[in-house]
Parts: C-alpha cells; structure tokens; sequence
C-alpha cells in the first residue's frame, strides 16, 4: 500500500536534479528501470510518480528527499573554475565526476559540522606557506608538510602507497580534506580543488597510478595556496598566454618542486654525470630515480627539463605518449573499484574524514546510526574503516 502513496512534489525540481546530475534522460530512465515516458511525463508534472520510486531518485541523482518539494531551484553557483585543456578532455561534467564534484561539498559540509559538534577550530596552518609570496614558496610548503605528517618519511624506493600516506595525512592534520575521486577516467579530470578559507579540499583520481596522485595532491595544493578552486589535467602550455594556463604551469612547478627540491636533485648522479642536454633519456633510468623522491618518471624529467639536461620538446612528446599509456593501463570500465571493499571505502572519503566522524561518533556526540550516515557504510562497519583509516595501506 506505502508503495503506491503519490509523491505531490515540485516536477521542476526532478529535472533540475537529473541536469545537474549531468545525466540524460534516457540514461536516466536506464539507471532507474523506468520507461524514458514516464520520466519525462513526471519532470513536466503527470502522475504516476510513487514516494517509493521518488526515493530511488533521490539516491540515483544524490539529492535529499526534500529538495524535491522545494518551490524553486535553489541558486548553487559552480564553485570549481574549470582548467582542464588536454585533447581528450570533455567539454563539459559526466555524471560520475558532477556526482563526485556534489560529494566533496557535501562532505566538506559534513566536516564543518562535526567541528562544531566537537566546538573545536578548523585549522588554518595548510595556508602558512603562502605567507611571504611566491619566492620559496614549494621550500616552505615542503618544509610544513614534512614537519605535520602522521608517518615518517619513507625511505628510498619506499611503496608509492607510503609516500601518499606520508603527503596526504600532513595535508589532512593541516586542516585540508583529502578525498579521492570514484569511478572518473583519468582522461576526464585527474583531480580538483576547492579553495575554501576555512577546510579547503582536494581530491585525486583513484584511477591513477599512486605516483600520478601524489603529483595531482600537490598540485591541487598549490591551488590553495594560490587561493584558486580547480578542476585540473594537470595540461601543460608553456606558449600559451591565457592566465588559466600560466596557472596550471606554476602550479604544476610548485608541485615539482615540493616533491623534489631543486637543490637536492642537482646533487644526485643523474644531474651530475649529465651535464649537456640530451633527449634519449630511457625509461629505466628515469624509474630508477623516480623511487627515490616517490614521484612518476615524468616529474624526474620535468626537473632534468628545468635544469637544461632534457629539452622542452622532448619533454612534451614523452609527456603526451606517456600520459596515453596509464590511462589505457589504469583505465577499465567505470564500474570497476577491486580490492578491499572497506579499503576502497577508506580510501575515496578520505582517511582524516573517517577518523573524525567516527572520533566523533566515540565521543558520545554523534548516533552509530548517524555516524553511519555521514560514512555511507553498515553500522557494523565502523571498526573496520577506522581499523583501515589509520594505516598507509590503500587501494
């Protein structure tokens, strides 16, 4: 009986959240089981829609219930500025990136609630590198984050999940939310940042190698501190004059020279015993010295390109071949998450997002049932997630 209430909402308001779902209406419909008629006779007010049904909606858009009986679209402006310029990057957002997008909002929310709950402070120490300027501004960053994080730094030819652990827990006790993206193509965005004030976020492609987030979590943190909300590609165009590009240039410098400081690599062998330019670098070598700083090859020979031992144009070749290469190897199919499903869990909300809530939750001031709510998990998974949030294993 409860299956066939009529749900007297707002139809506007249905397609407005199926658009900014970025979804068509056939899709739509697809993913709903529902004929694409019928869909579209309730976004124009027919009856026919169920409370039942309506709540399906909800979860396939990722709306609350509510919104649905608002009287007018809210006004949500685009807080992330678009830098994206690679060839095979969309001209606009896919459902999966627009949903992930509406997650970091929704969970940066959630953490500026618990704080309160908590009456604690947000922490404001992830901006003090940009104090003083641009000069030594990567020496400064790096210097901060190594003094904040929760691990040792690793050791040479450490695991890329240890270097990750070790630059996003600083990042996190900084005060900044690190999340990792689901389900994108790493050919769609390979990762954004919002730069709030107060708990500003940034967020990698899990369909990344590790090597390849951890340049993107730096070069989304350079964005912070440049005071500049992204969604990146990480593109490079040292010709063009447009000021997005330029931007996304120093950022990706930033995150160079964050992850390798420019005086320490002149020092090491392969800077050393290559004084001249050449542009037959091989791979081996290239991987050999990327262990060392837990970077990608591509970040070593961006610093041989900065110091003159590799040319720009060989540079870029290597760039867009290379660059092809992971997405085909890292890419399968947007349904495909692998591994431990907690792990993975842990993983795309974020470490420091899973020990506040269920610190919060251990105090006494939040509900298991609620505490629940805010991880998307089963009660009795609890345990489990803050078993896996405080370690450096990750998918």
């Amino acid at each position: 009986m409860a299956r066939s209430i009529p749900a007297r909402i707002n139809p506007d308001m249905l397609l407005w959240a199926r658009e900014t779902a970025r979804v068509s209406l056939s899709d739509a419909a697809d993913r709903l089981g529902v004929g694409e008629a019928d869909l579209d006779a309730w976004e124009r007010g027919e009856d026919g829609l169920t409370v039942a049904r309506l709540q399906k909606i909800a979860e396939a858009y990722r709306r609350p219930l509510a919104a649905f009986f608002l009287s007018a679209r809210p006004e949500v402006p685009e807080r992330v500025r678009d830098f994206r310029r690679m060839p095979d990057a969309p001209s606009s957002w896919g459902p999966n990136l627009a949903s992930e997008l509406r997650r970091a909002d929704q969970q940066r929310d959630a953490v500026l609630d618990l704080l309160e709950l908590r009456r604690e402070d947000p922490s404001g120490a992830w901006k003090a590198p940009a104090v003083g300027g641009m000069d030594g501004l990567a020496e400064r960053a790096r210097v901060l984050l190594q003094q904040s994080s929760l691990a040792l730094k690793p050791r040479a030819s450490a695991k890329p999940t240890d270097w990750f652990f070790f630059w996003s827990s600083a990042l996190e006790e900084l005060g900044v939310l690190v999340m990792t993206m689901n389900r994108v193509a790493p050919g769609e965005a390979r990762g954004f940042s919002i730069a709030e004030e107060t708990v500003p976020l940034v967020a990698v492609n899990g369909s990344e190698h590790f090597n390849g987030r951890i340049f993107t979590l730096m070069h989304e943190y350079a964005h912070l501190l440049l005071n500049t909300s992204g969604l990146c590609d990480l593109h490079e165009d040292r010709r063009s004059t447009r000021g997005d590009d330029e931007l996304e240039v120093m950022c990706n410098r930033i995150a160079a020279e964050i992850l390798i400081p420019p005086a320490a690599f002149a020092d090491r062998p392969i800077v050393q015993r290559s004084d001249a330019l050449h542009n037959d670098w091989p791979l081996p070598t290239l991987i050999d010295e990327a262990r060392v700083w837990g970077v990608s090859p591509e970040v070593v020979l961006r610093r041989l390109t900065d110091l003159g031992r590799a040319s720009r144009s060989f540079y870029d070749q290597w760039r867009v071949r290379t660059s092809q290469r992971q997405q085909d190897e890292t890419w399968t199919s947007p349904a495909s998450t692998g591994g431990d499903g907690l792990r993975t869990k842990v993983r795309n909300l974020g470490k420091g997002y899973v020990r506040l809530v269920v610190g919060t939750h251990n105090q006494g001031l939040l509900s298991t049932y609620e505490a629940a709510n805010l991880l998307g998990a089963k009660t009795s998974a609890i345990p489990g997630l803050l078993a896996r949030a405080g370690s450096a294993a990750t998918d």
